[in-house]
């Protein structure tokens, strides 16, 4: 049907006289390559053309005696070895060699843009595990019983609230948590003062977004890994949560609600599109 939809648009623009291009052609080949490699993402080039944004930056005025190759080359191995340290520096490394790190990375961001990524890495707050936070979060609770998530596929609308509080009862068994009118004993889980909204994170450097982000619907698709079956099922992040329980001496948590994805067919199985 998306196929179908593109032809009629080429047709329309021919129509209208307007000279079309190599990708107005391309878009004719879809369908036919989708079935032959997978899902389009499997197999575009947009990463390639990234790293080849990244390269244009690089300052090559004549360093090296004038070989171009040897100065990108260099730039390139020093981003990715800053990028993994910065990634894998102990929570015990010392102030020096903090502060030193972070002079080199300012002093070359300037001039590179992989340099300025990592410096916008640093920038972020880290609360341990590989997870990273926005520089600026909401300053505001949201209220978790009134926050309406999608309908999943079996029609029913998911309680965002008790889905939070059952994972933060597992989480910190120790705290005996409680729902929040209930008269049991136990330290109360309150549906407004606990979670804060996140438009995203990094794990282990990767972005993670979510469909809650008005801005962009960016980085909301991932695999959830099966640890009983060794397996990766596709899910949609609906929401992003900062969880941190009132009074109680603990580190914020970072959790994520995610709905799986279906095909619509047996036909399209292993392919991640239809909620």
């Amino acid at each position: 049907m998306g196929q179908r939809f593109l032809a009629r648009y080429c047709l329309a623009l021919l129509g209208l006289g307007v000279v079309l291009t190599p990708n107005h052609h391309l878009a004719m080949h879809f369908a036919a390559m989708i079935l032959l490699f997978g899902p389009v993402y499997a197999w575009w080039l947009f990463a390639f053309e990234r790293f080849n944004g990244m390269m244009e930056k690089v300052n090559n005025n004549g360093k090296d005696g004038g070989r171009v190759e040897l100065t990108m080359l260099r730039s390139w191995v020093q981003a990715h070895l800053l990028y993994d340290y910065v990634l894998e520096l102990p929570e015990d490394a010392s102030p020096h060699e903090r502060k030193l790190l972070d002079e080199i990375i300012r002093s070359e961001a300037s001039r590179e843009f992989m340099m300025t990524e990592i410096a916008i890495l640093l920038q972020e707050s880290s609360i341990g595990n590989g997870i990273s936070l926005p520089k600026r979060l909401s300053k505001h609770p949201i209220n978790l019983a009134n926050l309406v998530l999608p309908r999943q596929s079996d029609g029913m609308v998911p309680d965002t609230y008790t889905l939070i509080f059952d994972y933060c009862q597992m989480l910190w068994p120790e705290l005996n948590l409680r729902r929040q009118f209930s008269a049991t004993e136990g330290t109360p889980f309150s549906a407004t003062l606990t979670s804060r909204r996140l438009m995203y994170i990094r794990k282990d450097g990767l972005r993670y977004g979510s469909i809650a982000n008005r801005q962009t619907k960016a980085d909301t698709m991932a695999y959830v890994r099966n640890s009983d079956t060794n397996t990766r099922l596709p899910v949609e992040i609906v929401e992003l949560f900062l969880i941190k329980i009132p009074d109680v001496d603990h580190a914020p948590h970072a959790c994520a609600l995610v709905r799986r994805l279906f095909p619509v067919d047996d036909t399209l199985l292993g392919v991640p599109w239809f909620v």
